[in-house]
């Protein structure tokens, strides 16, 4: 018995089709509330999640978890180690702090001057960089993909405005879990208390920390000046975030995927320093409209912050790295800095 056309077509079809290639979704998580208007990192992974699947042709679909919502910063990383998560988007000096210390050096107080200038020393493709972060993922088991410039951080302080290195003695300070930022305090004066970002809010609220130091934008998003009432542009960390995957599963990949994804990160990085830089301008008299006396450092001023700070984190560096090192971090920022 001879069969129809219809179920001729079909059983062709049956014969010849080809399976499809399958998905591969990836878990992506952050710790900012999900605003891409005006949260910089949270640009930046809509928009990188968004080009990976344009990227890839649809190879992978990037599932996107703001707000803390798979833990916070150590447990992103830890989740990136094991191979459990496919992306995070963490401050550097967390990864630091867990894996490889090197990577710390770039914490270290007063080495940016603009977005600009992080750009043009941290990219990727710079060799001291470059060996930087293969370091970090043959010691790590985690692959950087790239270093952002998340933004300056300021001073503030729930009863007192801080104008000189003295203001600082005896003030029980935030800071993340980043030795640099943590041996600033300590040589201006204060007592560093190392606090989950997520924990910071209540833990200003309770007055287990006199103050924090953060950017303008983490400031308004987690409403920080609710409890704070003085902050100062001491600007004397740019804060650095880093894009993070298992390196394994990065190394797994073929040569065109690896392309693909960082071709998404440098079209999302575009996003994130262009949010980034408009809530710098914004942010400082949204902060201001809140409640809170801003004050600005004046030149000398800000010359006694930077004196105080620079020499002692240089001698930690120096000890924990070796000169060697940190003289090869500060050749490589002045070669590829100049003209900033």
């Amino acid at each position: 018995m001879k069969l129809g056309w219809k179920a001729a077509l079909l059983a062709t079809a049956l014969v010849t089709a080809q399976p499809l290639a399958a998905q591969e979704t990836l878990k992506a998580t952050w710790a900012d509330p999900d605003d891409p208007a005006t949260a910089p990192v949270s640009a930046y992974m809509h928009v990188f999640a968004d080009q990976v699947g344009r990227l890839t042709g649809g190879e992978f679909d990037v599932e996107l978890y703001p707000n803390g919502q798979l833990g916070d910063q150590r447990a992103m990383v830890q989740q990136i180690s094991r191979g459990s998560l496919g992306f995070a988007n963490v401050a550097s000096g967390v990864l630091a702090s867990l894996g490889d210390s090197k990577l710390s050096i770039v914490d270290m107080p007063f080495l940016f001057k603009s977005r600009a200038h992080f750009n043009a020393t941290m990219n990727r493709n710079n060799p001291f960089i470059a060996k930087l972060l293969d370091e970090v993922a043959a010691e790590t088991g985690i692959r950087v993909i790239s270093l952002h410039p998340y933004g300056f951080r300021d001073m503030t302080s729930k009863t007192r405005a801080i104008m000189e290195p003295a203001d600082m003695a005896g003030l029980r300070i935030r800071t993340m879990e980043v030795v640099p930022h943590q041996k600033m305090m300590e040589a201006l004066g204060a007592t560093p208390v190392p606090i989950p970002y997520l924990e910071t809010y209540t833990s200003l609220q309770t007055g287990v920390v006199d103050g924090q130091e953060n950017t303008p934008s983490n400031i308004i998003l987690q409403r920080f000046y609710q409890v704070q009432g003085h902050l100062t542009e001491t600007q004397h960390v740019m804060t650095t975030g880093a894009m993070i995957t298992n390196e394994d599963w990065w190394q797994g990949l073929s040569e065109t995927q690896r392309s693909a994804i960082l071709a998404a990160d440098a079209e999302a990085s575009l996003a994130h320093d262009g949010i980034g830089a408009v809530q710098d301008l914004i942010g400082i008299n949204e902060i201001r409209k809140n409640g809170v006396e801003v004050h600005t450092l004046s030149p000398a001023q800000f010359a006694a912050f930077r004196a105080a700070s620079i020499e002692p984190t240089k001698a930690w560096a120096v000890e924990e790295f070796g000169e060697e090192f940190v003289d090869g971090f500060l050749a490589h920022m002045e070669a590829t800095g100049a003209g900033f």
